[in-house]
């Protein structure tokens, strides 16, 4: 069976998803687990797991565990990869993390919805798009 390609999610995407299923982000979380690889590095997995758990989402997962079994069910579908990489290509610092990873894990699409990051588009190769562009037909 074919390796499917890598793809890397920004955080405020993955926690979108996380809060409002249906939405656009939710459906490109959907999408991005059929057609791809999802990709994370400990850095931008600890983030994801720090922004779930401030206080202000805690009306979003009334029923204990629901944060976990979410975190859990990415882990599952995941792939980490080690990021050797040094970007300093974003205007936000912050961002890189996710650049790295992108170029080390050889992802061929970054999905976010922040600027700093669509800015790039095309970045070293990479498709940076927003989620809606990730559920058009015929793209990666």
């Amino acid at each position: 069976m074919a390796e499917l390609p890598a793809i890397v999610l920004d955080t405020n995407l993955l926690v979108s998803a996380a809060l409002l299923p249906e939405s656009t982000s939710g459906q490109a979380l959907t999408r991005a687990v059929l057609t791809h690889e999802l990709a994370f590095s400990d850095a931008t997995w600890d983030e994801l797991h720090d922004v779930l758990h401030r206080p202000r989402f805690d009306r979003y997962f009334p029923r204990a565990g629901q944060r976990s079994a979410y975190l859990h069910a990415l882990a599952r579908a995941a792939r980490w990869h080690d990021v050797i990489s040094i970007v300093t290509d974003c205007r936000d610092r912050r961002d890189n993390k996710f650049l790295a990873l992108a170029l080390d894990a050889r992802a061929t699409v970054i999905v976010s919805g922040d600027n700093d990051l669509l800015c790039l588009h095309p970045w070293r190769g990479i498709a940076i798009m927003q989620p809606a562009e990730l559920l058009m037909p015929g793209r990666p």
